[in-house]
């Protein structure tokens, strides 16, 4: 019996055993459920499916950066083009004198001429010396201190450099007074600065024109011919004055001029009358000013002349006398 009943329990395990076993795939296509379509078989002659690309293998990092091989052949460095050097400039007013600190105003050009048949400007610096930056070539430097002013070519190397550009100039300053020491006016008195003396027409091409008195002017060494006005008319006095290099030259111009006030009056010491038309005349009948109005003033130089004044269609003279310094009111009577 005992063996019986342990037959039986071996056969229980073996067929719990072999239910635990996955069952085979079955060949046939499964059946879908009743609710859910079932999808159309592909056509035979459907293309085929593309293919994921196939991705290079990592390239290190470490042989492009030695210049190894790779898929394109060896790696080759872009040209360099030319690159800047440095070319420090400057300026003095002498040989042996200090390097100008301030003023100067420096033009770099193409030493080719452009379509318009100029110098094409490249730079502009303003101040003292300066350090300039600039591909190896040829080229024209202008260094201007004021008026004076030297241009020479450059040449620009791989190795820089230093030129100094010895301008062999100077300042002028320059002042009026009247009479022997009197003050004039601010506002009244200008200058004019031409090039040399003794020259033929040498007014004619001022180098500069309506400066102020006490303004620093600088110039080339040189002798320059000096105008000085006072006032609009006729009152002027010329010079010629030596600029030295290096130096700073002052000079003061005696103006023998004085500022006269015209006016009509009914009676001496009257009010003047308006409307009235003028005009100042020398001895030879030549007009140095000519206004309208009450009370027109007018600075004159030194000498004779005579005031003619009309109002009303009426003209009236005086004559009168003009003293260096003496400023005055000339009244006219009208009779």
């Amino acid at each position: 019996m005992r063996g019986i009943t342990a037959w039986l329990l071996a056969a229980a395990l073996l067929g719990a055993t072999l239910s635990a076993q996955p069952v085979a795939a079955q060949e046939a296509d499964p059946v879908p459920p009743a609710d859910i379509p079932s999808l159309p078989a592909p056509p035979v002659d459907a293309a085929p499916l593309p293919l994921a690309p196939v991705l290079p293998s990592p390239i290190d990092p470490g042989t492009l950066l030695k210049g190894g091989i790779g898929p394109a052949g060896p790696v080759v460095p872009p040209a360099r083009a030319p690159q800047p050097h440095g070319f420090e400039l400057e300026a003095k007013l002498t040989g042996d004198g200090q390097p100008i600190s301030s003023g100067m105003i420096w033009r770099v050009f193409s030493e080719k001429r452009g379509a318009d048949g100029r110098l094409p400007l490249l730079r502009e610096q303003r101040g003292g010396s300066f350090r300039l930056d600039l591909p190896p070539g040829n080229y024209i430097v202008n260094a201007a201190y004021g008026r004076a002013s030297i241009s020479r070519p450059l040449s620009v190397t791989g190795e820089g450099g230093r030129d100094t550009f010895v301008l062999n100039a100077g300042g002028l300053k320059l002042s009026a007074v009247v009479g022997k020491d009197q003050p004039i006016a601010t506002g009244l008195c200008r200058f004019d600065i031409y090039p040399g003396s003794d020259e033929q027409d040498q007014e004619t091409n001022p180098i500069a024109t309506d400066i102020a008195p006490e303004e620093m002017i600088r110039l080339a060494a040189g002798t320059y011919h000096i105008v000085s006005r006072y006032g609009d008319a006729n009152a002027a006095v010329r010079a010629d004055i030596k600029v030295e290099a290096g130096k700073l030259t002052e000079a003061t111009l005696f103006q023998q001029a004085a500022r006269i006030t015209l006016k009509l009056v009914s009676e001496t010491g009257g009010e003047a009358l308006a409307n009235t038309s003028w005009s100042v005349l020398t001895p030879g009948g030549d007009s140095v000013f000519d206004s309208v109005g009450a009370f027109p003033d007018v600075v004159l130089a030194i000498g004779d002349y005579t005031a003619v004044a009309k109002h009303d269609n009426q003209i009236h003279e005086r004559n009168f006398t003009v003293e260096a310094g003496r400023d005055r009111e000339v009244e006219v009577l009208a009779k």
